[in-house]
């Protein structure tokens, strides 16, 4: 974070909210596209979802100690 120069909550929010949806949830979409996943839009719109909110609390954690 320091060498990013992120120090505001605002910033460490859109860190984790591009981190959270540009890889986390990308990443989830990539694996839930398989054919052992019955209904993977869905399953990846349940864990992307908790990737990103994972992120952000992260990110403010980060930036707040």
């Amino acid at each position: 974070m320091a060498a990013l120069k992120i120090d505001t909550y605002g910033d460490a929010l859109l860190f984790g909210l591009i981190v959270g949806l540009g890889y986390l949830t990308a990443n989830t979409v990539n694996i839930a596209i398989n054919p052992n996943f019955p209904r993977p839009l869905l399953y990846a719109a349940i864990s992307g979802g908790f990737n990103v909110i994972g992120s952000l609390i992260v990110s403010l954690l980060l930036v707040a100690v």
